[in-house]
């Protein structure tokens, strides 16, 4: 399956409503490419689930060898190191503050560990470069009216009890982005239509 990306205006983000019409007197330097509703993976939690590869290790093994993996990692960092995984990439840490200059001599003021970099193993990242990428927007244009909305729903209630994130996809023939159907069941469950149970990959919907 192909990378899917929707299309955004630089400096704002993708809502749920009417996206604006794309003519020819339109700014493509004022456009982006925005990777479609990007989702966390626990790659232990579901490393046995359908569809992903399955893991030579047992679940328990897997958490004690990364917990081991983090003290290592936090102690090397400690140090001023950078670490690296091999097959993965390289960590070492981002420094943020001010100079101010203190005797003649110049000294550090406020500096503090801000984060992360990353940088990812050369045969890691050849492989994520050569990911196909579909070259049709995805959602770029959908607009959900509610009576629409309603009719896709009851029918899925008139079979179902729940239904899930997917089952609302497929009922849009997946012409709704991930993320327009997260915002549509959140929105739904605000008010006080739908009932949220369950969390992560297990969460379900039901009427209230």
């Amino acid at each position: 399956m192909a990378i899917r990306f929707s299309i955004a205006r630089r400096g704002v983000l993708p809502t749920e409503g009417q996206q604006e019409n794309v003519s020819e007197t339109t700014d493509l330097e004022s456009l982006r490419v925005l990777l479609e509703s990007p989702q966390t993976t626990d790659a232990i939690e579901f490393q046995s689930s359908s569809g992903r590869l399955p893991s030579v290790l047992p679940k328990a093994e897997l958490m004690a060898a990364l917990s081991t993996l983090q003290r290592v990692m936090v102690h090397e960092l400690e140090k001023g190191n950078a670490v690296t995984l091999p097959g993965i990439g390289t960590f070492r840490l981002s420094l943020k503050g001010d100079i101010e200059v203190k005797d003649g001599n110049y000294h550090g003021k406020d500096v503090r560990v801000e984060g992360l970099q990353f940088r990812p193993d050369s045969e890691l990242l050849a492989e994520v470069r050569a990911f196909e990428v579909d070259q049709v927007p995805y959602g770029w244009k959908f607009n959900a009216e509610e009576s629409e909305v309603e009719a896709r729903l009851a029918e899925l209630f008139a079979s179902k009890t729940y239904i899930t994130h997917k089952d609302v996809s497929v009922a849009f023939e997946q012409t709704l982005t991930r993320n327009r159907v997260t915002k549509l069941l959140g929105r739904l469950v605000r008010e006080g239509r739908l009932v949220r149970e369950g969390k992560g990959a297990q969460t379900r919907y039901r009427l209230a």
